[in-house]
């Protein structure tokens, strides 16, 4: 081959190389920016994700809460109510004991 054939190969080669180098740098670059903005996108869902898990979590113990104190309110409420119940069934007995007339039992009220 003749020394300016060879030079001219050689030439391009490096030329070639060059280039390939080149676009493997922007093509690299380009790959590792997107996947650093897919990354910053993935950490912001996570980041949201996880604050709203930790707001329903916060609102199912508050509303736990709620309601165990509620059926504490109402267990409460139900033991007064039979105790009146049960009262109102003694002071009955003693008006009818004592011939006293007994009211008519108000309407839509259990017995």
């Amino acid at each position: 081959m003749p020394p300016d054939l060879v030079t001219l190969l050689a030439t391009v080669a490096t030329l070639i190389v060059g280039i390939a180098g080149v676009v493997g740098a922007v093509i690299g670059h380009r790959v590792a920016d997107r996947k650093s903005k897919r990354d910053a996108k993935v950490a912001a869902v996570v980041a949201e994700t996880s604050g709203q898990d930790k707001l329903i979590d916060q609102l199912q113990e508050e509303l736990k809460r709620y309601r165990d104190a509620t059926d504490k309110r109402l267990d409460h409420l139900e033991a007064e109510n039979r105790g009146y119940r049960a009262f109102i069934g003694i002071q009955r007995d003693h008006m009818a004991a004592h011939g006293i007339p007994l009211p008519d039992w108000p309407e839509g009220l259990p017995r």
